[in-house]
């Protein structure tokens, strides 16, 4: 049985979900497809279109309510934002020098088997508010608790890059193909289920289909 996991590294819901996927990889007989896709600021970025600080106030407020009740770190001064943007316009830098970085490295971590471990590990020090979390010490330590170094991830990315950034385009190919655009988007044979509340349903879904434990 498998399932795939549409994941971004700019969406806290993405980040909210990855407990309680890991522990389903851990406890059941089921294979995860985690597949890294760029923010919607970089894939889709009219639809920040219009959106201004009160509608940024009410995601955050939402964020906070769902983290608090599953007991998980969350900040909204991410340090520093993972995507370049003003929270009062809406607007998108055209510089962006931190996204690509960590969705490549997150790609390539994917390659080499533990690439939702990693997306866990980087995320809780985006959303949890650790300072230079894309410092190269608090990402070796992210990758050191998954069993990779830091400095060959770097390389492998260097040398793979191309083949990286086709794999995460084709994965956003994959997700508009499986019926829709937001993270995270959990799908199933030919259901999908957006967002980090859906998981229950997920589980049930999952059940009906046979899941079993390990």
């Amino acid at each position: 049985m498998n399932l795939d996991l549409y994941f971004s590294y700019r969406s806290p819901y993405s980040y909210l979900i990855l407990p309680r996927m890991l522990e389903l990889k851990e406890k059941f007989d089921i294979d995860i497809n985690f597949k890294v896709v760029y923010p919607l600021a970089i894939r889709m970025p009219e639809f920040f279109k219009n959106k201004k600080f009160p509608w940024f106030a009410a995601l955050s407020l939402d964020i906070r309510k769902n983290a608090k009740k599953l007991d998980m770190a969350y900040t909204t001064k991410l340090k520093p934002d993972p995507i370049k943007q003003s929270m009062l316009t809406g607007k998108i830098s055209k510089e962006q020098p931190y996204i690509f970085d960590i969705c490549h490295l997150g790609q390539m971590a994917q390659i080499k088997g533990v690439g939702m471990e990693f997306a866990f590990e980087v995320s809780s020090l985006i959303f949890g508010g650790t300072e230079n979390w894309n410092s190269d010490k608090n990402l070796s330590r992210a990758a050191n608790n998954v069993g990779l170094d830091l400095g060959q991830l770097r390389e492998s990315v260097s040398v793979h890059e191309e083949e990286i950034i086709k794999q995460i385009k084709q994965n956003q190919v994959d997700q508009l193909s499986a019926g829709h655009h937001g993270v995270p988007l959990t799908v199933i044979g030919d259901k999908y289920f957006f967002g980090q509340d859906q998981f229950e349903k997920i589980m049930e879904t999952l059940k009906e289909n046979g899941l079993k434990e390990r």
